[in-house]
């Protein structure tokens, strides 16, 4: 998945560690971190081009990724994630 994500609206490249997402909605391009390009890679494949449930996807995290979800960090993460439609409520 390192071309682009299943959903017709995002657009993601690998960008050395980390990540680019195109959203052809309003046009902004998103520069993610490496942790953040794992995460999205990670939430893409999981929820297969929908967004997935806010529960689901930080269930995901904490158990097979190992992300501590509480941090001030992955609060801006995932705001930014459900600003792109990634996550559901």
């Amino acid at each position: 998945m390192n071309e682009a994500s299943r959903s017709p609206r995002l657009h993601y490249r690998r960008l050395g560690d980390g990540g680019a997402v195109f959203d052809s909605r309003n046009w902004q391009t998103r520069i993610l971190s490496p942790a953040a390009a794992v995460i999205f890679e990670a939430l893409s494949e999981a929820g297969g081009g929908s967004p997935l449930p806010r529960s689901e996807a930080l269930a995901l995290l904490r158990n097979e990724l190992e992300v501590d979800t509480d941090t001030a960090e992955m609060r801006e993460v995932l705001r930014s994630l459900r600003e792109m439609g990634m996550l559901g409520p």
